[in-house]
């Protein structure tokens, strides 16, 4: 198991100070609860949660619900509990996540896949917490689409280290097939400036049991 390339311990207070860490409601869980009869008893899972931004901007629209936060790093998860001390903040490996089957909704993991080292055993977890008929969301960066990127221009040993950590969607989406997600489906958003990253966002999500899916 290789180290951690940051210790975010040792960066956690500063995190916040960054730029573009405030977060915009999510629109992919505004989508999903408009989907939804009721958001009654709905509950929240961001992987990787870091300070806890997206959780907390997302609180507003989902004011009742049961919302929890996961990282590895404690020095997180500190500055998290005091931004919202009415969110679950939860100490664990992505890989292994300490909640019962079926546990979670709406699951998301926000430019964090890259940190977990067991990618494969975090997508089999995450379908394994999810409700039937709940909703996973993995967004993060895509080197695979952008080699010519600006940055990687004046530091190109950067692409190196990005190509080993980032999977390509066709691996994460070979790998949420195996898990049992339905319907993944991959956005691209290509690079438009050489100062912009490509992004990439996939969705998936889980049948009832026994519901044929076409």
């Amino acid at each position: 198991m290789r180290p951690a390339r940051v210790d975010y311990d040792v960066v956690a207070h500063l995190y916040d100070t960054t730029p573009h860490r405030t977060k915009p409601i999510d629109p992919d869980l505004l989508s999903f609860i408009g989907q939804r009869a009721t958001t009654a008893d709905i509950t929240v899972l961001d992987v990787g949660c870091g300070t806890g931004n997206q959780l907390i901007a997302n609180r507003p629209i989902l004011t009742d619900a049961r919302m929890v936060g996961l990282d590895r790093s404690s020095g997180m998860l500190y500055q998290a509990r005091l931004k919202g001390p009415d969110i679950a903040w939860v100490q664990a490996d992505g890989s292994v996540l300490p909640f019962q089957t079926d546990s979670f909704d709406f699951i998301t993991c926000q430019f964090a896949l890259h940190h977990i080292q067991n990618k494969a055993a975090m997508l089999r977890e995450t379908f394994r917490v999810l409700r039937h008929r709940g909703r996973f969301v993995v967004r993060n960066v895509c080197p695979q689409d952008c080699p010519d990127w600006l940055f990687y221009d004046y530091f190109p040993e950067s692409l190196v280290i990005d190509l080993e950590d980032f999977w390509p969607p066709e691996s994460i989406t070979a790998e949420m097939d195996k898990a049992g997600f339905v319907a993944v489906a991959v956005e691209r958003e290509p690079l438009l400036r050489k100062n912009h990253i490509c992004l990439v966002t996939i969705r998936g999500g889980k049948p009832l049991s026994g519901e044929r899916v076409i």
